[in-house]
């Protein structure tokens, strides 16, 4: 049996607050994150221009201070992105984006950004739309 010593989880303990406090620190460039949105193929599925509801995902106007799960879209939304029901904003889409089916397991949500400086530049530029 694997036994842990006190010091090596206090290694793995010291690498993982390192990590998050870096993530929660880091800042977001909403230029880049518009040019990584299209790159990474975001637009595909949603659209970043209102009225437009006609994509698969959900319209991304205005889903800083939306709630999960309640955009139209031509899938709809998950009933797991419903329960999940947070009220959408930059540490909630930084989290969700880390791993969308972590968060509501079973959304159609196929890409995640597992790079902490992507996903607050990719954040920065969902803010920007108003």
């Amino acid at each position: 049996m694997f036994a842990v010593r006190p010091f090596h989880l206090f290694a793995l303990t010291s690498l993982l607050v390192a990590a998050a406090a870096y993530s929660a620190d880091v800042q977001g460039d909403a230029a880049k994150g518009k040019e990584l949105f299209t790159a990474n193929g975001c637009t595909a599925c949603h659209s970043v221009t209102a009225p437009d509801a006609s994509k698969v995902g959900p319209l991304l106007v205005g889903v800083v201070g939306r709630k999960a799960g309640t955009t139209k879209s031509l899938l709809g939304p998950t009933e797991n992105l419903t329960k999940y029901g947070v009220i959408w904003s930059v540490e909630t889409l930084n989290e969700f984006l880390a791993d969308p089916n972590a968060k509501a397991p079973g959304t159609p949500m196929a890409g995640m950004l597992v790079d902490a400086q992507q996903r607050a530049d990719v954040v920065a530029y969902l803010s920007t739309l108003k």
